[in-house]
């Protein structure tokens, strides 16, 4: 199945084999070394998945790396006071070792006597402790474990582009990766572009797998209106609006020189960055270098995105690789037009929700791709319009929970498989 086709098709597309059939009783863990508070992509996975299982009627039990005894503690605390700074890889290894721990310790206990017949994985050492513990306790007919790649490339390779892995610990990290892909019953993954990764370019052969996009709530929770004069906006302002951790494979520092050719036709035009990351002081910087102190602002980390979003005329999404974004999500379900480069995942995004496809490498073809949006409203709020009617159709919680259901041959109790 080619990415193209992945994203043609409604909220997942089935890959090889075939799920057993469960009990309507049984129930679900997601294991995560994670805790379960946290503003990146899989903290929202395991939160919206979590919650959209149990509405749906399905028993699901989030088990992460700090649900059992604080005795752990301690050892945790020696990698961010002394291992990250002064040992970045020694810091990452110590990481992955003791949390897998600490995992498997909290699993053991939770699966003793149970009736859980799924593990649902949010990373590769996630997964190593789920199948550690169902062999030891002799579960392995019983229990399925499935991974969720939300990964681009590796997990290795994304720490050694942090900085955080290197030599050989980094073939041995990765190499572990791709045992736990082959072993684990099946691979999610949340966008074709990633099973093409590991599938085709890398030669990853799994026992089974299926591609998921990501979803969110149809409807926000509640969250206090923001008008944009509490942000130092006007009403005559364009606002441009870009949601995401400050780094370098975000690309707000590229966000900001497209910018400066936006501002230069379009004096009303502002750009405002919600999010944090080590990016910061760069953009800043470059911002005053280029003269828009005064039309750029960064907002640092906010718990009210959706009301933000509400404020915008233009969502830009610049980065380098992604592979499905909640932010992304977030934006159709606004109703907010949106354009993006067709970097990994995102291309499916783009045309499954109608978004407006930059150039990666060309600013004046990225600009001349926004022009019918920054010059005409009423286009912005038709092409927002359709974001939003596909999103109902593809992206939304419900969306994302029938798919994994389906997969796993989980049932509602209520009503039956949704």
């Amino acid at each position: 199945m080619t990415t193209a086709d992945v994203a043609r098709e409604p909220a997942f597309a089935a890959g090889t084999g075939a799920p057993a059939a469960r009990m309507a009783s049984d129930r679900v863990i997601i294991a995560t070394l994670n805790r379960l508070d946290g503003v990146t992509g899989v903290h929202a996975h395991t939160r919206i998945l979590s919650e959209g299982l149990r509405k749906a009627g399905i028993g699901c039990d989030v088990i992460t790396t700090f649900s059992g005894s604080r005795l752990w503690m301690p050892i945790f605390a020696v990698r961010p006071l002394l291992l990250k700074r002064f040992f970045p890889t020694a810091a990452t290894l110590w990481y992955r070792h003791w949390h897998t721990a600490a995992l498997r310790t909290n699993l053991r206990r939770m699966l003793r006597g149970s009736s859980v017949r799924q593990i649902i994985a949010q990373c590769p050492p996630s997964a190593q402790a789920a199948m550690d513990v169902r062999h030891e306790l002799g579960l392995t007919d019983r229990v399925d474990v499935t991974m969720v790649c939300h990964f681009n490339e590796s997990e290795a390779d994304e720490y050694r582009n942090q900085g955080a892995l290197s030599g050989p610990a980094f073939d041995r990290v990765k190499a572990e990766e791709e045992a736990v892909l082959r072993e684990v019953d099946r691979v999610v993954y949340v966008s074709g572009w990633a099973r093409d990764l590991v599938e085709v370019q890398r030669g990853i052969r799994t026992r089974a797998s299926s591609v998921v996009w990501n979803g969110v709530p149809e409807r926000t929770s509640d969250v206090a209106p923001v008008r944009r004069s509490d942000i130092g906006l006007t009403d005559d302002d364009l606002v441009l609006m870009n949601v995401g951790t400050l780094e370098p494979r975000k690309d707000q520092l590229g966000l900001v020189k497209l910018f400066a050719k936006v501002a230069a036709q379009y004096p009303a035009a502002r750009l405002e960055l919600i999010g944090e990351g080590p990016d910061r002081p760069a953009i800043e910087a470059a911002a005053k270098e280029l003269g828009l102190i005064d039309k750029i602002k960064l907002l640092g980390h906010r718990s009210d995105v959706p009301a933000l979003l509400q404020l915008a005329d233009l969502y830009v999404h610049y980065a380098m690789a992604e592979n499905c974004p909640i932010s992304v999500l977030e934006v159709a379900r606004t109703g907010l037009a949106w354009a993006a480069k067709p970097s990994g995942g995102v291309r499916e995004l783009l045309e499954a929700l109608d978004g407006v496809a930059l150039a990666n490498d060309s600013i004046d073809e990225s600009i001349q791709a926004l022009e019918p949006l920054l010059c005409n409203a009423d286009r912005r709020r038709a092409a927002g319009a359709l974001a939003k009617e596909h999103f109902k159709a593809h992206f939304t919680q419900d969306a994302m929970v029938k798919a994994y259901a389906n997969i796993l041959g989980l049932a509602n109790p209520a009503r039956g498989a949704r």
